[in-house]
């Protein structure tokens, strides 16, 4: 089998993706505890709070998809399924492979974000969301975790994903907690 200049240009684009991802990481991660570290942080608006944590432009159509980050590593890893219906809801949502949103959330499924980074977005989250949106985002949680579990995958979710889903919905708010009380209590 040759190596044909097509596939060195493959392997090189790949790389360099790769590469992309892991400086969003630790940007993300960085900004992430610099912001909890910052004691003028309460002071900033709450766009610029966001903003802070690296979320601008593109970026900011999937900040409230986050918690679908945080249910899928509950567990510890991140399964093929659990993977697979996230991408699916960015695509959804018209976000496709290749944007710096879609960029994003591949990076954060690739290796679990830091817990300064995953408290930081949950807490700027529970101030940007509300009502509908927020009882929309404990759905979408339930359904990552039901992605990759039960018999026959008839999507059972675990203890760990029940527990956070039950704390993403509490800092939600309302709407959030009877949804959840609805799929899940």
């Amino acid at each position: 089998m040759s190596v044909t200049p097509s596939d060195n240009e493959d392997a090189y684009f790949q790389q360099r993706e790769r590469e992309l991802r892991e400086q969003l990481r630790e940007q993300l991660d960085k900004a992430a505890g610099e912001l909890r570290d910052d004691a003028e942080a309460d002071k900033q608006s709450l766009s610029e709070r966001i903003a802070a944590l690296g979320f601008t432009a593109e970026k900011l159509k999937v900040f409230d998809l986050l918690p679908l980050v945080h249910v899928a590593w509950a567990d510890g890893s991140v399964s093929r399924k659990e993977r697979s219906a996230i991408l699916d809801v960015l695509r959804g949502r018209g976000i496709q492979p290749g944007t710096e949103a879609f960029r994003t959330i591949e990076s954060l499924l690739e290796e679990r974000p830091s817990q300064a980074f995953l408290d930081q977005s949950l807490l700027l989250l529970k101030e940007a969301v509300g009502g509908a949106r927020a009882a929309n985002i404990v759905d979408l949680c339930v359904q990552v975790a039901g992605a990759s579990g039960g018999f026959l995958n008839m999507g059972t979710v675990s203890d760990e994903e029940r527990a956070l889903i039950e704390k993403i919905a509490g800092q939600l708010g309302g709407a959030a907690v009877a949804e959840f009380n609805k799929q899940l209590g």
